[in-house]
């Protein structure tokens, strides 16, 4: 696996890169619109993100999000909207990146005078990627492994529910033994929506009957397919060419992994100033507490190494999950600890943010410790507990 300092030094010029040279018009909603409105401002401007602005706030909803509407005609989008951070004509990639993983959406929309003066599309930025030289980096640096995946047969209201639950916006559709298509979510909204592309026999149907519908056909068969080693820079070339948000490895006609936009531009990660290179992504800098999380995760690595010495890098991946019936955020974060011999995945969920850090550091110290014991004699008992955190 490619060391992370070494990705993170060739992706300077990206990560510095001003966004103004790479601005979008944006799709701008009204908060009084319906739901069903909003859909039909989506599948007509082929936008995943709409956004809209209160005072010096600003809005956003996307397509996965508007799949948990009930009242889909009558239903006001107001309480599903969920407030964002937002870019100055100023701001770098680096920037917009950490925005776009951690709120999980597709652009941002970059403000002038309390107005939406454009976007930052994730694709864009995908594109001053591909200009790189990135066959050094093998795709299973960032894939994700054994996707979900629905069967052609099963039922568009299954498909919705795992988009909803999993929070995703791909599926591969498998009949037999092979792929035949991915579903995304905003072939679901069209469901709801009927365009050309639904064709005839969904039209003036009810939603929920709609959704009571196999899966079929649905979906799009202009997905790249490559192996499971495959360089990225041939997987960006291939989902550029294709227009795909998404990149399906296989290895025998298995799916193995697949790979999104936002994956690629996760390789756009912060660095935090450590004796060990820490990266973090997904902390935007309106947090109120980013300070505090970023000397945590130092404090993590720093004491974790008193007793597992060998810890070469770690990354924290922080996403934020929205949930329209509360105004507190809710936070799923990743560590992932890199030493000679494995790498070492953690994961944690709250409210708290803070709190979350404290949960995976006493996990962390505590497991590695004990694989460490057989190399080295430092005992995790030697460590103050008041000086983990």
């Amino acid at each position: 696996m490619n060391s992370p300092q070494i990705v993170y030094a060739h992706l300077k010029e990206v990560r510095d890169f001003q966004i103004s040279k790479i601005l979008k018009k944006a799709t701008i909603i009204d908060s009084s619109y319906t739901v069903s409105k909003v859909v039909g401002v989506l599948v007509n401007s082929n936008s995943y993100d709409v956004f809209c602005m209160d005072g010096k706030d600003v809005f956003t909803i996307s397509a996965r999000d508007l799949l948990s509407a009930k009242d889909v005609e009558n239903m006001k989008v107001k309480p599903l909207l969920r407030k964002i951070q937002s870019l100055t004509k100023n701001d770098t990639v680096e920037k917009a990146a950490a925005i776009l993983s951690h709120y999980r959406m597709r652009s941002v929309p970059v403000v002038d005078e309390n107005q939406i003066i454009g976007i930052v599309d994730v694709k864009d930025i995908v594109e001053l990627l591909h200009k790189q030289n990135l066959k050094w980096i093998p795709v299973n640096y960032i894939f994700t492994s054994n996707p979900i995946t629905v069967k052609s047969s099963d039922s568009l209201a299954t498909a919705r529910k795992i988009m909803i639950t999993k929070k995703i916006d791909h599926l591969p559709v498998i009949k037999g033994d092979k792929v035949l298509q991915v579903m995304t979510s905003m072939h679901l909204l069209q469901v709801v929506k009927p365009g050309e592309k639904i064709g005839m026999g969904l039209r003036g149907v009810d939603a929920k009957k709609k959704y009571q519908s196999e899966i079929g056909n649905i979906g799009s068969t202009r997905i790249p397919n490559l192996g499971t080693h495959a360089p990225l820079s041939t997987v960006i070339e291939s989902m550029l060419k294709n227009d795909a948000s998404c990149c399906l490895l296989t290895l025998w006609d298995h799916v193995h992994g697949i790979v999104t936009y936002k994956d690629i531009v996760n390789i756009l990660e912060s660095k935090i100033p450590s004796e060990v290179p820490l990266y973090i992504v997904g902390l935007p800098e309106d947090y109120s507490s980013a300070e505090i999380v970023k000397t945590k995760f130092d404090k993590i690595i720093r004491n974790l190494r008193k007793v597992y010495p060998e810890v070469e890098s770690a990354k924290a991946s922080i996403k934020t999950i929205h949930n329209p019936t509360s105004n507190r955020p809710h936070y799923d974060v990743g560590v992932r600890i890199i030493t000679p011999y494995k790498t070492y995945n953690y994961a944690e969920s709250g409210w708290d943010l803070s709190k979350i850090f404290d949960t995976l550091g006493n996990k962390v110290v505590r497991n590695l410790s004990q694989h460490s014991k057989k190399r080295w004699k430092t005992s995790i008992r030697k460590i103050d507990k008041k000086d983990i955190f």
